[in-house]
């Protein structure tokens, strides 16, 4: 009776890991978005390299980023 409850246990702690792990964000998807969020990151800091005024640098750069990935296909929430 023993061996019985201990191999549903286990049972179940391995369907619950089972069901956990494919509820987890795919790896490549993340690296993809961070990998295109930061190829626009930088396209942004090039673009505003010359710019005097920083508040405005950074304004321009958030659009900048925002103008790019919408671009690569994301959907942006303003």
């Amino acid at each position: 009776m023993r061996r019985f409850f201990a191999s549903v246990t286990l049972v179940m702690i391995c369907a619950a890991l089972g069901c956990s792990a494919k509820n987890s964000p795919d790896y490549d998807t993340r690296a993809a978005t961070e990998r295109d969020y930061l190829d626009c990151q930088n396209q942004a800091y090039v673009s505003t390299g010359t710019m005097t005024d920083p508040g405005l640098a950074k304004d321009r750069q958030e659009q900048i980023v925002d103008e790019c990935m919408r671009h690569k296909g994301y959907d942006i929430n303003d």
